[in-house]
């Protein structure tokens, strides 16, 4: 399990302080509910940089208040009996989502729209792939899910020939909301969540929510291929907006009233960029001002190896104009087909409505192993896991890319499970290398295939994208030494061409 406590040391409370009053709240909230675990001192002190003794302290003092009770070996978890009779926090209050007029859409007919590069290239797969967005396959925790799987079946009953909720199965829609409040800061009721097919689905079921055509979608440039096509295949009228070091770059969005921005902030896909907090709080203010809407894109932010994450868009939204989107494939495995869109408040049974116009749920089965796998922590357990090995093999590949290249010039790789690398000064198109490369039997992808869209074409041809999260660490030494050696082969070999070309054009 994990916490997401912010600390601000220019306030006069002492660090111990502030983390008493944010558990408490994340107690008297409901986000961390009777009965559940902790996280041991020396791991949370670990996650938050501060010292064992002042979490050791926190913990003392919340036992002695009587919101925590220690079992010695167990751990420490949440009373089951609160000290105070009502909650601090009211989810049902007020939001300012009801001055957001949105005309909620008629049934939109859908139809595909499967345009090239969402999948690798339809050949041979090199023998070291780069690709992108893919879980480890050996880190699927196998003998747990089998051994959750029995234990569900067992008690199947009916479950397993009738119609669930569309919008999910309520066990694991109350898990979702109270792992979000936990880890990404987000205050949200199991009945915000609706299950989904994977993010691609969530963002379909949001733009039929939204009415896509009646709003100006303003977009990451470059941005996931996917929300792109989606977008215009819906009738939406697209806004590049450009980003930088820092995300999308909040001072470029116009000013129009009743907008739609798509960002992923956590990991800009596909710069790797994180969205500062200063800019967060910059598109919700903006998004206030103009009487607009926000879609987040949370793919991948688990995988935070330096520092700590930021608050999710969702979590530091007060105003309720944040429209969530989640997925298990990242962390887990795309085969499961599991994601989730967290909705305001207000909006929660007209999207259940929809959802059920676009299919009439996912799995039981798949739904309740998932559900009990977060709610026992092993969920949790595992993440830690996963974003240890995922660490070391970004480490691998930083290393090896300077090794090679001396300052490799790379983005995203704070966290994430791919980093984007601008090619040396030199070197030719990134499509080019691309394809050379894949005769060395390496597979590196440029944002064009690695399933991103870049508007104008400009960064397209410097950038390879490299998914190192289910690539050994053997083989990425290998294959950056082979690209490494291709990129001198190649500039051997255009070398005199544009040494000619030059002089030709003197």
């Amino acid at each position: 399990m994990e916490l997401n406590l912010n600390f601000d040391k220019s306030a006069p409370e002492t660090l111990q302080e502030q983390a008493f009053e944010q558990i408490r709240n994340h107690i008297l909230s409901g986000r961390l509910r009777p009965g559940m675990i902790l996280p041991p001192t020396r791991q949370l002190a670990e996650q938050l940089n501060i010292s064992r003794n002042t979490i050791s302290l926190v913990y003392e003092r919340l036992a002695a208040e009587g919101y925590v009770e220690s079992r010695g070996r167990a751990g420490t978890f949440v009373s089951r009996a609160l000290p105070d009779e009502s909650l601090n926090t009211d989810p049902n209050g007020p939001s300012s989502i009801e001055a957001l007029k949105l005309d909620l859409p008629s049934p939109i007919l859908c139809f595909s729209v499967h345009p090239p590069g969402l999948n690798r290239p339809d050949v041979a797969n090199p023998l070291i792939d780069f690709w992108v967005g893919r879980s480890d396959p050996e880190t699927f925790p196998l003998d747990t899910w089998r051994r959750l799987l029995l234990r569900k079946l067992s008690v199947a009953g009916s479950n397993l020939t009738e119609y669930g909720d569309p919008a999910g199965l309520s066990e694991l829609r109350l898990a979702i909301a109270s792992h979000l409040g936990r880890t990404r800061g987000m205050l949200v009721s199991a009945d915000q969540v609706i299950v989904t097919s994977g993010s691609q689905d969530g963002l379909n079921l949001i733009c039929r929510l939204l009415n896509t055509q009646h709003h100006p979608f303003f977009i990451e440039s470059p941005c996931y291929q996917g929300a792109a096509f989606l977008f215009r295949g819906l009738g939406a009228t697209l806004y590049p907006i450009p980003v930088d070091q820092n995300g999308l770059v909040v001072d470029k969005l116009p000013e129009d009233r009743g907008g739609v921005v798509f960002v992923t902030p956590s990991h800009q896909y596909p710069t790797g960029a994180t969205l500062s907090l200063e800019r967060r709080l910059q598109i919700l203010k903006w998004a206030n001002d103009t009487n607009s809407v926000i879609i987040e894109d949370d793919y991948d932010s688990y995988f935070c190896y330096d520092g700590r994450p930021i608050t999710a868009l969702a979590g530091l939204d007060n105003g309720q104009r944040v429209f969530y989107l989640g997925t298990f494939s990242k962390s887990l495995g795309a085969g499961l087909r599991i994601g989730f869109t967290v909705v305001p408040k207000e909006l929660a049974e007209t999207a259940r409505i929809i959802k059920s116009q676009m299919n009439h749920g996912q799995s039981w089965l798949d739904q309740a192993v998932l559900a009990e796998f977060i709610e026992s922590g092993l969920y949790d357990r595992h993440l830690r896991r996963a974003r240890k090995l995922y660490k070391s093999r970004r480490d691998c590949l930083k290393s090896s890319l300077t090794k090679h290249f001396g300052s490799a010039d790379i983005t995203g790789d704070e966290g994430g499970l791919h980093v984007a690398w601008r090619l040396p000064h030199g070197s030719p198109d990134a499509a080019v290398v691309q394809q050379r490369a894949r005769l060395r039997g390496v597979g590196v992808y440029t944002f064009g295939s690695g399933a991103a869209y870049d508007f104008d074409g400009s960064s397209s041809r410097d950038f390879l994208v490299l998914g190192y999260s289910s690539v050994k660490e053997k083989d990425i030494e290998v294959a950056v030494g082979r690209l490494s050696d291709l990129l001198e082969d190649m500039k051997r070999e255009f070398t005199p061409y544009v040494v000619f070309s030059r002089q030709q054009s003197a």
